[in-house]
């Protein structure tokens, strides 16, 4: 049994740490370890009520009494994983303490670090003396910025007698438990699924492929009948750019639970707020189509997927993804890329070739059979490649090997 703390320096933010820790507690769990996961409150996001974080101990960091037992619980450990860091504009007293905690811990401790891009970390206070005081650093891709930043400060290196010195900076993949998703979300009864709905979900970041969303629709679901949702759209400053790309029902102060669809078939998306993780997954079951169209920069993209498509496909809806992303990504079992797999399960989304994702769905439709067999496919592809009981397992092996 392994004794583990689990530190949140950014907090309960509701989007994939905190399910990735969530997860992550949960798998612990089950192999018999001991964890223990402290947050920051000191700073509020907008998504902190989408996950249920009570098993979490969330208090401010600003807090020093607190943050001394925090410090003193993770002296008792075999090892402290840090799975984010303070954000620049927490209060100085919470980085204060994230400081002391890098100071005063003794036991090892391995940094995952869950962001790709340079600019997005670096709004993260601490980021350097969490780097160098690491004994192990992980990265979604071992060539992402992240990655080439942390080495240039300890990745590394060839001494005089041939050895590689240094801090090893390693990949890592987040996990999901795919069978608890399927069996509290699947619908067995495919009469009950809309085959004309098609539900896309993410946030108001361009990256999350809402732009090819709405020239999908435009070009082919709309003119075609069918309906057409958006779900965690929230109005950040990146909102005034996502209102010009094209015309679109707001509902984003609506109860989606409520909102009557029966005219909308055929007409302009619907676009709701953030969501609730449970209420979502729901409504994604009952859709004919599940769309995340994440896209990134081929440096970024080794092995990992994101929660959003985990949750896709466990819902048992037909999950369809950006192609770009699927020739980037390496399937964990096999080596090859997703994209490769002829029983993916997956409609592969291509911006240039718009119609071929469309003749799919055609054939799709309203054919049980077909649909059963994809939605299938995809489930036992994508849980071979991130189911939990995998992913967590390297992980845990990758720091038990370098500390």
């Amino acid at each position: 049994m392994k004794n583990i703390s689990i530190i949140m320096g950014r907090g309960i933010e509701g989007c994939g740490v905190t399910k990735f820790t969530l997860e992550q507690l949960a798998y612990h769990k089950s192999v018999g370890d001991s964890v223990k996961v402290f947050a920051s409150k000191d700073k509020s996001w907008t998504r902190k009520n989408a996950h249920n974080v009570e098993e979490i101990e969330c208090f401010k960091f600003a807090d020093k009494e607190l943050a001394s037992n925090m410090i003193r619980e993770c002296n008792e450990k075999d090892f402290v994983i840090i799975n984010s860091l303070p954000p620049l504009s927490a209060p100085d007293a919470a980085k204060e303490t994230f400081q002391r905690l890098l100071d005063e811990v003794k036991v090892p401790i391995a940094l995952i670090q869950h962001d790709h891009a340079m600019a997005s970390i670096r709004r993260n206070a601490c980021l350097d003396e969490a780097i160098k005081r690491a004994d192990v650093i992980f990265a979604h891709s071992p060539s992402n910025g992240f990655a080439n930043y942390a080495g240039e400060l300890v990745g590394p290196k060839v001494s005089l007698f041939g050895t590689e010195e240094g801090t090893p900076i390693v990949s890592f993949q987040p996990g999901m438990a795919f069978e608890p998703v399927r069996n509290k979300y699947w619908v067995k009864d495919l009469n009950r699924v809309d085959t004309e709905h098609h539900k896309w979900i993410g946030r108001t970041t361009s990256w999350k492929g809402y732009i090819e969303m709405f020239k999908f629709v435009e070009n082919y679901l709309k003119p075609n009948g069918q309906l057409t949702t958006y779900e965690g759209i929230e109005r950040s400053p990146a909102y005034l750019g996502f209102r010009e790309l094209a015309e679109f029902e707001e509902c984003l102060a609506d109860d989606i639970a409520s909102y009557n669809f029966t005219e909308s078939y055929g007409g302009n998306a619907h676009v709701f707020g953030p969501y609730i993780q449970e209420e979502m997954l729901h409504r994604m079951a009952l859709s004919g189509f599940g769309y995340q169209l994440s896209r990134l920069k081929p440096e970024y993209i080794f092995r990992s997927i994101e929660y959003t498509h985990c949750e896709v496909v466990c819902t048992g809806t037909i999950p369809v993804f950006n192609k770009r992303y699927g020739e980037r990504c390496t399937h964990r079992a096999t080596g090859k890329k997703l994209i490769e797999h002829e029983e993916s399960g997956t409609i592969w989304l291509d911006e240039n070739n718009l119609e071929n994702a469309w003749n799919q769905m055609r054939e799709v439709g309203l054919c049980h059979m077909t649909r059963n067999k994809m939605r299938n496919d995809a489930y036992e592809f994508y849980r071979q490649h991130q189911d939990a009981s995998h992913t967590f397992k390297e992980l845990t092996n990758k720091i038990l090997k370098h500390i």
